[in-house]
């Protein structure tokens, strides 16, 4: 009777102070609202380590073609190992995700968030001293895969852990805000940074400037690492765990078979529930959405290294300062557009996800084909099939998002929905990428980009076909349940 007395009075001390959070309400910026124990600047700097983590794998996924090509001088194959590193490295973050999943019930979200910088710091330092891609360069980015997954993790990690569940759309619009900036930051700031320390060498053709860069930018970002584990929001719930006994961790430890056999359970729910058309779709989208974002912060850097070797203006082994200034100015200036664009398709899914889809779709075919095809890839012509792709990209992204955010799907199986979406994209970018890199090698140099143009054409065919559908089934057979606009 004791024992249970105990437990019903600390099980209402938690519900009431789970309530005094909810009340307790504090506000970012007189909008975003943030549970009582997040103070806004803790939470501003939460935003600085997603902008930061950002921009560090943006210039880690640009900068890897001049490692391959000025560093280990790699030539007719860059292609193939771009996309087989991709692969791997992306099979190694579907596990580590699990992984840090997991271990943030044991450790504070900002000890991981600090941990995951950490980690891409040093393997940005010593990416490029690998005297080899396999297995030492193999092996580089398999353990940077393990810090990149605990960054992203911890965004989700963190989101739930300070902004009230019911109000964190808000939220979640910054922290994808603070994503895109990190990209455009990336783009013009650190892919100059080898460039701007050409004074330290006697040509700006040397290679080790791009030692230099990675070596300024893995430095900052290990000491990003320490700093924001200070001024980072701390984990309540964690706070008040290490006040427990033994007891109640042999009970979590013996509870953990139900608990993975509830993921299995969801993870099933959510390939089930594809049955919903709409759903489907939101998955078929991811794969392709995800797939965009590899094939433009890789490909086209590569591309333009390759190109820029083979008119003559570089070599296999110097750093080219003309293949990253054009790197620069089209990822830029296309991720600028593309998160301008992206609020717009959030609306426009409000109104019609399959449309708002359709035009994604479109618009993405309209970049990819002809960029595919092109012989310049510098040209502005280029520039303006590359910043179509990455609207197309940003688009997908909002829509199918859109998607699988329907209401009829039970609360308890959303994260099994979810789950699957995530999977898709990680599927879409081992096989893309891979598939991608051999043509890119054995073809041409488009070939990573018509596969996508024609994955967007055939999301946008199948929004259509699944649109005309719902149109039939309203008025040619009078099913009024039938939503075709909202």
């Amino acid at each position: 009777m004791t024992a249970n007395h105990e437990t019903n009075n600390s099980s209402s001390i938690q519900v009431d102070n789970d309530n005094q959070e909810e009340e307790e309400i504090r506000k970012f910026l007189w909008l975003v609202p943030l549970k009582a124990h997040v103070h806004p600047v803790q939470f501003f700097f939460f935003l600085f380590s997603v902008f930061a983590s950002l921009a560090v794998i943006v210039y880690f996924s640009a900068a890897q073609s001049w490692t391959l090509t000025s560093l280990l001088f790699v030539g007719d194959s860059a292609g193939d190992i771009t996309g087989s590193l991709s692969f791997y490295s992306e099979f190694i973050s579907m596990i580590a995700v699990l992984c840090w999943g997991v271990a943030s019930d044991y450790l504070e979200k900002r000890t991981i968030n600090s941990i995951s910088l950490v980690i891409m710091g040093i393997i940005v330092i010593a990416y490029p001293y690998a005297s080899d891609v396999y297995p030492t360069l193999l092996i580089l980015r398999f353990i940077y895969s393990v810090g990149t997954a605990g960054t992203t993790c911890m965004m989700a990690g963190f989101l739930l852990e300070v902004v009230p569940g019911e109000r964190s759309g808000l939220a979640s619009g910054l922290i994808g805000t603070c994503s895109g900036l990190g990209a455009i930051f990336a783009a013009f700031v650190l892919f100059s940074v080898p460039t701007r320390m050409s004074h330290l060498v006697e040509s700006q053709f040397d290679p080790r400037l791009i030692i230099y860069g990675y070596a300024v930018i893995g430095a900052v970002t290990i000491a990003l690492g320490f700093i924001l584990w200070f001024i980072t929001p701390k984990n309540i719930r964690h706070i008040a765990s290490i006040t427990k006994n033994n007891s109640s961790n042999i009970a979590a430890m013996s509870g953990w078979k139900t608990k993975s056999v509830e993921v299995l359970d969801n993870l099933r729910h959510g390939v089930m529930a594809a049955k919903d058309p709409r759903i489907a779709l939101g998955y078929v989208s991811s794969f392709f959405a995800r797939a965009d974002e590899v094939i433009i912060t890789h490909f086209i850097s590569l591309w333009v290294q390759q190109y820029y070797i083979d008119i003559g203006k570089c070599t296999v082994g110097s750093y080219c300062p003309y293949a990253s200034s054009s790197t620069q100015t089209m990822t830029g200036i296309a991720q600028s557009v593309a998160l301008v664009v992206a609020p717009f398709f959030g609306l426009g899914s409000h109104f019609s996800k399959e449309w708002s889809l359709i035009i994604a779709g479109c618009i993405g075919v309209a970049g990819c084909i002809p960029f595919a095809f092109t012989i310049d890839p510098t040209a502005n012509t280029s520039l303006a099939f590359v910043v179509l792709l990455a609207m197309g990209e940003y688009g997908m992204i909002v829509s199918s998002m859109a998607l699988i955010a329907r209401n009829h799907v039970k609360p308890e199986y959303r994260g099994g929905v979810a789950g699957v979406y995530s999977l898709c994209g990680c599927i879409g970018i081992m096989i893309v990428s891979k598939v991608g890199g051999v043509l890119f090698d054995k073809w041409m140099k488009g070939a990573p980009f018509l596969l996508l143009g024609i994955g967007h054409g055939l999301v946008a065919l199948l929004a259509l076909i699944h649109f005309i559908y719902m149109v039939i089934q309203k008025y040619g057979y009078g099913h009024k349940n039938v939503k075709i606009f909202y």
